[in-house]
């Protein structure tokens, strides 16, 4: 198994046999890929897992995941697809100062839920799907823990 996935404009990508990459400037992203008798200079842009690469002219998304992070992915997806009960847990300790939901309240994809004061920055939940409130644990004023139960999306 390959320690990375890599994924060209959405399809699966090799590097393709005899094949090799130089970066002509690393802090630029330029990058020099050869092969046999042809080279390119490529332009390489991003962080993270998601990039792009411009080839003649042409820009390609490109990303590259662990296998762990893969696997995540498609957990997520697989989880939004089941349309299952879903908890939204805090990311991060604070204390709720307020919610923008009520139970029964049908949420979209990306919708505030409600709100953290942590550090004194106010961090906005957002809904990770389409759903119902199910459940609400917190109230206003409440402080959370990482990892608490916020609510329940059904």
């Amino acid at each position: 198994m390959s320690d990375l996935d890599v994924q060209l404009a959405g399809a699966g990508a090799t590097w393709p046999d005899g094949w090799s990459a130089t970066w002509v400037d690393r802090e630029g992203g330029i990058l020099r890929i050869d092969g046999g008798d042809s080279a390119e200079l490529v332009v390489v842009e991003g962080a993270g897992t998601e990039w792009f690469v411009t080839v003649r002219g042409r820009r390609l998304p490109v990303t590259v995941r662990s296998w762990r992070e893969r696997v995540l992915a498609e957990a997520e997806v697989a989880s939004q697809a089941a349309g299952g009960p879903v908890d939204v847990r805090a990311t991060l300790p604070g204390l709720v100062v307020e919610l923008h939901v009520a139970a029964g309240e049908e949420v979209e994809a990306g919708a505030p839920l409600l709100t953290i004061e942590a550090m004194k920055m106010q961090n906005e939940v957002r809904a990770p799907r389409a759903g119902t409130v199910a459940e609400i644990a917190v109230a206003g004023g409440q402080p959370v823990a990482t990892g608490a139960l916020l609510l329940r999306l059904a």
